[in-house]
Parts: C-alpha cells; structure tokens; sequence
C-alpha cells in the first residue's frame, strides 16, 4: 500500500517557503497533479475496507513511517524543527489533499491526524480544507502591499 508515498516530502522545503497566497495555490496544483494518484489509492483502499476506520489509521500510520523514512536525521530520528516543519506541510498540502476525496477523506485525515499527533508530537495539531486556508491568505497588510 502506497509504495512510493515518501517522495511527497522530496519538495517540502521549497514549498513551504515564503508562502503567499498566490504560490500557495500553484504549489497545491502541484502538488496535486504529481501525487493525486496517492490520495486516490487511500480512498479506494478504504472504501474497499471491511472496517474504514482501521483502514484509515492503517493509512496515517504509513504515511508517518514514509515521512521518518524520508525526513530522518543521521541518528534516525526527526529533530523538533524537522516536526515542526511536517507539521505545517501535513496541515496545508497532504490533509487538504486527503480532504478533497470526498466522504471516505474525513475518516482517512482522522486517522492520518492520530497518527500524526502521535509520531510529530502535537498534540495541538487540526486540519483543515484548501478553501479554508487559502481565504485565510492575506494580500494586503493593512492595504499596503
């Protein structure tokens, strides 16, 4: 399942990166064509699933193990700016992602959000959809720029 999901996080850095609403829609299409294919194999592997909700864990649980894989330290490990950093890439690129598949898209980005409290230690950590962040973009700081 999901063979191959680590290279989502090969371009986190440059997308992450001096963030504005116009780039933050142009990384999301991006982002989108080169691994749509990812997000639609999660909601099929759970809408095929006996019991969804295991399924969907199932999933958050490889994508943490693809993120450590990919995002590790020498010693093996995330540090703190590292989890930080897959922290806010999760919230605006892989749960809107997981999101926009409908239905069967709530139950995977509550499995994968469990799975992501647990392995980037964050408690704190919600998700929401594109629209919702995008909107939240500002162009204009106090109609000066």
């Amino acid at each position: 399942m999901l063979q191959g999901i680590e290279e989502i996080f090969t371009d986190r850095a440059r997308m992450m990166k001096s963030l504005k609403k116009d780039s933050y829609e142009a990384f999301t299409k991006e982002f989108e064509r080169e691994y749509g294919h990812y997000f639609t194999e999660m909601r099929k592997y759970t809408e095929q699933a006996e019991d969804g909700k295991a399924a969907a864990e199932e999933i958050g649980e490889r994508l943490i193990q693809a993120m450590t894989e990919s995002c590790r330290n020498k010693r093996g490990k995330l540090d703190g700016r590292t989890r930080s950093e897959l922290s806010l890439f999760m919230v605006y690129y892989v749960f809107p992602a997981i999101l926009k598949q409908g239905e069967p898209g709530r139950q995977i980005a509550d499995g994968t959000l469990a799975a992501c409290r647990r392995g980037l230690h964050n408690r704190g950590m919600k998700y929401v959809d594109y629209e919702t962040i995008y909107n939240g973009f500002n162009d204009k700081v106090l109609g000066l720029f």
